[in-house]
């Protein structure tokens, strides 16, 4: 049964049922809740046949043991599941079933025989109070409590085990009445199904990506449900009251229940085997795919069984059984006593670490600790490897422990500095502040004398300490070949973040599995979820961009040479020689894409009139963003600098976190104007953009809480955002405070999300299948009103502009669509839900004013800075000369938007779009030389040796 159902999440079959509607839904609905009772029965079975289990099997521990390692490399290999990820309940929550089962079938017959020994009195109270612990726990704590990996919990399997034995042993189970106990059964089946459903609608709502109606079937079903516990356990005291002649389970018996722990952890393994028969399934009539699939579970169980039985031959199980597991058991637990204290500390140091980053927030640590378990493993695992490289060296246990553990003290306390006066934690580019007097004087400004003080005073206590401890405890020494094979293992496992954001390796699979999440975009962010060890390994691996072939000196002053001449041949037609008293603002406009442009779905009214008649008489069309839902600051950065994300390594996902700050020099259009003024109407810490901005020459930000104070601050209704009407009057300030060239980034905020009820009214409704429920309905009403009042603003600030006396030009964009858009498949429909619109205008005084370029259908962020000068008709420096060409004569370049729109992630693929939005696949050979060109020059900016700022090719 349960391999029949992890087969059924395999192929999928549960997607293609309709919203509870059809008899093969409720079909596949029991199936899955009975493979959940027989789940639950494994550890009641073992609990009857415990003393059966004697020195039998333990050989098939090792065997499972290593399937299971074998399982987990090849689960990181293997081909995605063709189903949504709610639909892996029955497999993701199963990790501490499989450890207890293997606890059991080793320590279980020792357990057993000591309870039966107590008498059957002492065991019914024993089993009781176990139940009654049970509830409690489930009741306190729903699932999590004693949990590995938020499954099936460590208590209640063990009670499962203790019923299991007073099952075997009580006279009163033999003495039950078969013709009330079997429909007692059956009914309390259905009920708990029931049950099960009901549970599956208490869903949590995700703003980004929401819920489908799978979903709310799949993920709800728990382990712990009571009903399906009991239901469990009266199937078993059935099956005991039917069996006439007690039956042992056999070694190949018992393997054969683990193997099926591992395909519900794995079921990406039948995935991988089977690819050839999903895809066509989701074709089949449901019948024929059962039929299959009853086949392939009496083939899979069977050839299981056979290879199980044949290892067995193979090994020699009275040796194994003659070990003695207890003795073992002892020696890795009492007899490693020091190794387990150091590992507790570390854990305990990791946890208030990361509770102090929370700001002691009681309700944030619970949190942590409970859902972040792995992640604090990963922490304890790699401050564990540095004490085993220093063990290695010096082989003194307790010089190495302290001098980890202190050194480890340390960091967390410079995070604390660092965190306090830069609101960043720790990254790998700041140990280059430690190679210089001059950096390490400024690095101790940070912190007071006395704090300094005492460090070197806890220093110096420490050292006194491990010398004593060590001379008293001088037992713990590794032999040479341990020292050698764990400085190995040592170095490969943390040197193995070298290639942690590279996407295909197992390290990057693993910490994704394990929920890292880098955030590189809010440095401080991460480290609250991953600690800032872990997140600190995390930057390691940041390759800003692979050099192109060619790379040379010589190679970047013949392009220089080259695109002087183009920028000469341009030159000739443009009128302004440079941007003297002319006035450019960037504005992104959060969120903003037409709604008319989202496929399968359809809007009652014309939301962005304006907009609409404004693109008829100056350059608009679709920029094609590298983001869904998020991803505003690669947008901004690609617009301002020029330089595309495609080019960058995929280990470069957001390059203001990334790039900028570490740059001897940056390149932008804003170095074109004698005065830079950028506009944020929300907070500045995330995407780095005060030092960002610092970095980019900016005379003042504008933003909330410090810095340069907003004089408009105010919101529509119950928006939490400052408006666009705000933030429009805040640039239309700037613009008319200050005389000469200035450039201005406006970066808005009304329409970010969550799209709640913030306003008091929709004008809009709409219809179609772009959305699966009613809340994601009512949230993309909500967004579209918010572009309405988006539209009005935009209105009256160029109305506003146009008054203004002098030129002002405006290339005005939406940086992604909103995640709101759940019912429309990213696989099919990504190219249009990345089109977001822009426009290029000017006001009255400027000679942008009601000029429409020749290509301007489909562009990329990165074009923006060429379209703005040929459309200001402004001369061009040979760097804006190869950009004119790129703009001219490629296609539209953006990250790959079908594989599922990440955002801040390593980057994946890339596309090109021509101007009627269709995939270009081929480049013709010029067009392959100037995206060469390009990338030459983008890799010489930001990663190569800078030969072209050193000879003049970014200025005219």
């Amino acid at each position: 049964m349960v391999v029949f159902s992890t087969l059924i999440v395999t192929f999928g079959m549960f997607e293609q049922q309709p919203y509870m509607k059809g008899f093969v839904f409720w079909i596949i609905w029991i199936i899955k809740n009975c493979a959940v009772i027989g789940s639950l029965g494994i550890p009641i079975l073992l609990g009857m046949h415990s003393q059966s289990l004697k020195g039998k099997n333990k050989i098939v521990v090792i065997i499972l043991s290593l399937v299971w390692i074998i399982m987990m490399i090849v689960n990181l290999f293997s081909t995605q599941i063709f189903t949504t990820q709610g639909s892996l309940y029955l497999i993701k929550n199963i990790g501490s079933g499989l450890v207890s089962y293997l606890a059991l079938m080793l320590f279980g017959p020792i357990i057993s025989q000591y309870l039966r020994s107590l008498g059957l009195v002492k065991l019914r109270k024993i089993t009781g109070g176990m139940v009654i612990i049970y509830f409690v726990s489930y009741l306190t704590f729903g699932t999590k409590w004693m949990g590995v990996f938020n499954g099936p919990t460590i208590i209640l399997l063990m009670g499962l085990f203790l019923i299991g034995i007073w099952i075997s042993v009580d006279p009163v189970i033999q003495r039950l009445r078969y013709s009330i106990l079997a429909p007692g059964t059956g009914v309390l089946l259905l009920i708990s199904i029931v049950a099960s459903w009901m549970n599956t609608n208490v869903v949590a709502y995700d703003p980004h990506h929401g819920l489908t109606t799978t979903v709310h079937y799949l993920d709800g079903i728990s382990f712990n449900q009571p009903l399906l516990v009991a239901v469990s356990i009266m199937i078993m005291v059935l099956v005991q009251r039917l069996s006439k002649k007690s039956r042992d389970l056999s070694p190949a018996s018992t393997g054969l229940l683990g193997i099926n722990f591992l395909l519900m952890m794995y079921p990406q393994v039948f995935a991988t085997g089977l690819s050839f028969l999903i895809k066509p399934a989701v074709n089949w009539n449901p019948i024929v795919t059962f039929g299959v699939l009853l086949i392939l579970t009496v083939i899979f169980n069977s050839l299981m069984f056979a290879l199980i039985q044949l290892l067995l031959k193979f090994v020699k199980v009275k040796k194994v059984a003659k070990t003695q597991w207890l003795a073992l058991f002892k020696k890795v637990t009492i007899g490693l006593w020091r190794t387990w204290l150091f590992i507790v500390i570390a854990w305990i140091m990791t946890v208030i670490s990361m509770w102090q980053l929370w700001g002691w927030k009681l309700n944030m640590i619970q949190w942590v600790v409970l859902h972040r378990e792995l992640i604090i493993f990963i922490n304890v695992l790699m401050i564990y490897l540095v004490f085993a490289i220093l063990m290695s060296i010096f082989n003194r246990y307790w010089w190495a422990s302290i001098a980890t553990l202190t050194s480890y003290a340390i960091w967390l306390l410079v995070n604390v500095v660092k965190i306090a006066s830069r609101n960043e934690p720790v990254l790998p580019v700041d140990t280059s502040m430690v190679t210089s007097l001059s950096s390490i004087n400024d690095l101790l400004k940070l912190v007071s004398t006395m704090a300094i003080g005492g460090a070197v005073a806890i220093m110096i206590i420490m050292i006194v300490i491990a010398g004593l401890v060590q001379h008293f405890d001088d037992v713990i020494r590794w032999g040479r070949t341990k020292r050698i094979i764990m400085l190995l293992i040592s170095v490969v496992l943390l040197g193995s973040f070298s290639v942690a954001n590279h996407p295909d390796t197992i390290v990057a699979k693993g910490l994704s599995a394990a929920k890292d999440k880098p955030y590189f975009y809010s440095q401080l962010r991460a480290a609250k979820l991953n600690g800032t060890v872990l997140q600190f390994a995390n930057n390691i691996d940041v390759t800003v961009m692979k050099q192109p072939v060619g790379y040379s000196k010589k190679a970047m002053l013949d392009l220089q040479k080259k695109y002087q001449g183009q920028a000469q041949q341009i030159n000739k037609t443009r009128q302004h020689d440079d941007m003297k008293n002319q006035t450019v603002v960037f504005a992104l406009s959060e969120s903003f894409a037409d709604p008319a442009d989202v496929p399968n779905l359809k809007v009652n009214g014309d939301p962005i009139p304006y907009i609409h008649e404004l693109e008829k008489s100056t350059t608009s069309g679709k920029m094609i963003s590298s983001g869904y839902g998020g991803g505003t600051a690669n947008m901004e950065y690609q617009a301002l600098t020029s330089l595309s994300m495609t080019n960058f390594s995929p280990t470069l996902p957001t390059p203001y976190s990334q790039l900028v700050p570490y740059q001897d020099q940056t390149f932008a259009i804003s170095d074109m104007f004698d005065y830079r003024v950028a506009i944020h109407p929300f907070t500045a810490n995330l995407y780095n953009r005060k030092q960002v901005y610092s970095k980019l020459g900016f005379d003042k930000f504008y933003h909330l809480q410090d810095g340069d104070k907003l004089s408009y601050t105010a919101k529509i209704q119950n928006s939490p955002y400052i408006s666009d009407a705000s933030a429009y009057s805040q640039t239309l300030k700037e613009i008319t405070d200050h005389s000469g060239s200035q450039f201005i980034n406006l970066v808005t905020m009304q329409n970010h999300m969550p799209f709640d009820n913030y306003y008091e009214k929709t004008d809009y409704s709409v219809s179609g299948t772009a959305y699966l429920d009613a809340e994601h309905k009512k949230n993309i009403e909500n967004y579209i009103q918010g572009i309405h009042y988006t539209d009005d603003a935009l209105k009256e600030f160029n109305q506003q502009l146009d008054e203004v006396k002098k030129p002002v030009t405006v290339v005005w964009y939406g940086d992604h669509l909103p995640g709101i858009y759940n019912g429309d498949s990213m696989h099919q429909y990504g190219l249009q839900l990345h089109a977001t619109d822009y426009l290029i205008y000017g006001n009255q005084a400027s000679s942008a004013h009601n000029v429409k370029l020749a290509k301007h259908q489909v562009v990329s962020p990165n074009d923006f800075a060429a379209m703005l000068l040929k459309q200001m008709s402004v001369k061009v420096s040979p760097y804006y000369a190869l950009l004119t060409k790129v703009y001219e004569d490629l296609p539209a370049m953006s990250l790959n938007p079908f594989d599922g729109a990440s955002n801040n992630t390593a980057n994946g693929s890339s596309i090109m779009v021509d101007d009627n939005q269709h995939l270009v696949s081929k480049l013709n050979k010029k067009q392959k030389q100037l995206l060469h060109d390009y990338q030459l020059v983008q890799y010489d900016l930001t990663a190569g040796k800078g030969y072209l700022a050193q000879h003049g090719f970014m200025s005219h």
